[in-house]
């Protein structure tokens, strides 16, 4: 299966494409800047944006015979420093908007499954995420970041296609480690709970594999 990823060029982007090849899935990466992601055999990197529609029908018509069945989502809102109160960079509804269009060209080019990386505390698991953070992301410029994911999450809903909304705990540096899913809200999710970035691209991976959580918010953490 031919899987476009959209944030191939980010920390969680560049494990996913890995992943995906090691288990012999070809992978087209629509990037900003080409330069930045390494060849590899199996591999089509196409420069683009996912806030452009050109851009996103030209990834998918880079491969003629062998066009995207899948795509995951593994983008970010960017801020000008990683504190969560500097200001951000990206567009208010930078992931709601780059999902509508993603959308769009899958209906048109024929793509049924739509894997998207989000983070615990989207949507109604708001309620599980630990009490500091809560406090961080009201009273920071990542409610900007969360708001936007709320979007995404009620657009994505109703867009008649195979969805994942993966909503993995905090991530740390580590090998692919079993995981324990959460429910659909994180109900019970302890508040120290992390997943390694190996551990999550490998989930991503399975769900556009496999129809298991289609049409779920799943929650996880190792």
């Amino acid at each position: 299966m031919r899987i476009l990823i959209l944030g191939g060029s980010g920390r969680t982007g560049s494990v996913v494409i890995d992943e995906a090849l090691t288990r012999g899935h070809t992978v087209t990466a629509l990037v900003r800047d080409p330069e930045v992601v390494p060849s590899k055999d199996g591999l089509t990197i196409v420069k683009g944006t996912p806030l452009e529609k050109r851009d996103v029908d030209k990834a998918f018509e880079a491969t003629p015979d062998d066009k995207p069945a899948a795509v995951i989502v593994a983008l970010s809102s960017k801020r000008e420093t990683n504190s969560p109160f500097s200001k951000a960079v990206s567009p208010p509804r930078m992931m709601a908007d780059a999902n509508a269009i993603v959308v769009k060209a899958m209906k048109e080019y024929g793509a049924r499954k739509l894997v998207v990386l989000q983070t615990l505390g989207v949507g109604d698991s708001f309620k599980n995420l630990p009490f500091p953070m809560r406090m961080i992301v009201r009273n920071s410029q990542m409610a900007r970041s969360y708001e936007d994911h709320d979007l995404l999450d009620k657009e994505v809903r109703t867009c008649g296609l195979d969805y994942v909304l993966a909503r993995p705990s905090r991530m740390v540096e580590g090998d692919v480690i079993p995981i324990k899913f959460f429910g659909d809200k994180g109900n019970g999710i302890g508040s120290m709970s992390t997943i390694t970035r190996k551990t999550v691209a490998a989930f991503l991976v399975d769900a556009a594999e496999k129809s298991d959580w289609n049409g779920t918010t799943p929650v996880f953490a190792n």
